[in-house]
């Protein structure tokens, strides 16, 4: 179930960044920091 969901989420995206490339644009820039927080933390939690 969590691997439909997640290409379901996926394929989402990929249309709504296409309709949308501006507002798209706007959320990447919100979210990508926090993103990257979460990826080195994970990244120090898997390695540690």
């Amino acid at each position: 179930m969590g691997k439909i969901s997640l290409v379901v989420g996926v394929i989402i995206g990929i249309l709504f960044s296409v309709a949308f490339p501006e507002v798209a644009q706007t959320i990447n820039d919100a979210i990508m920091p926090s993103i990257q927080s979460i990826g080195e933390q994970l990244i120090n939690w898997m390695t540690n």
